[in-house]
């Protein structure tokens, strides 16, 4: 009789232990959180963004001379900081945290308080002379209108409209709310339609006079 229940029990405890080590699995994996993704790479952020580094470094109004060497120590810091970056947010607001920081500490070192440098760079297809003409015309026409811009709402602009940065990023990157970049945003678009349609009149009567 003995060896009749012997199996059975065997089975039994066979089958508790398998059930008991499933729970174990199944509630290591509800206590975990997800896997984060590893952090890029120091070499795929400078190729993915150095370009657009080195335009806000110029925005934040360091001279081109030094430009440089700003960009080289802002991806230094970024090297740095990788570990704790770890893919959250998106990086060219992580960058531009970074580049901000440093930038404003340059400028505190080189006792500037000339007004901030805006450069629109692009790399352009080949243009013949009348395109070129007309690009070169309307980065001057952007610049005149960024100097006529709150500060508030010219960064705003210039990473939405030039940079082509998003709502949510511009939000991070600037430390601000949503709502308040899209505030932002859209009184700077007012301002620069505004702009284009007191150009356009000045235009207008200068061909007519001409005339």
């Amino acid at each position: 009789m003995l060896f009749e229940h012997a199996e059975p029990r065997a089975v039994t405890d066979s089958a508790r232990s398998a059930h008991l080590e499933g729970v174990r699995r199944i509630a290591a994996l509800v206590g975990s959180s997800p896997p984060s993704s590893p952090p890029p790479s120091l070499e795929r952020l400078y190729r993915d963004h150095a370009g657009f580094v080195w335009r806000v470094v110029l925005r934040l109004g360091i001279p081109e001379a030094t430009a440089e060497d700003i960009v080289q120590e802002i991806f230094i810091i970024a090297r740095r900081r990788l570990p704790d970056y770890a893919g959250h947010g998106s990086p060219k607001a992580w960058l531009y945290g970074i580049a901000r920081g440093v930038c404003a500490n340059a400028r505190r070192s080189q006792e500037r308080d000339a007004a901030r440098m805006r450069v629109v760079t692009a790399a352009p297809p080949p243009l013949d002379p009348g395109e070129a003409l007309d690009r070169h015309a309307a980065i001057q026409a952007v610049e005149a209108f960024l100097a006529t811009l709150p500060p508030d709402q010219r960064a705003v602009f210039e990473l939405t409209e030039i940079e082509g940065m998003s709502g949510p990023e511009v939000a991070q990157a600037l430390e601000i709310k949503l709502n308040v970049a899209y505030s932002r945003q859209r009184l700077a678009r007012k301002r620069f339609l505004k702009f284009l349609s007191i150009r356009a009149d000045d235009a207008g009567v200068g061909s007519m006079e001409a005339s």
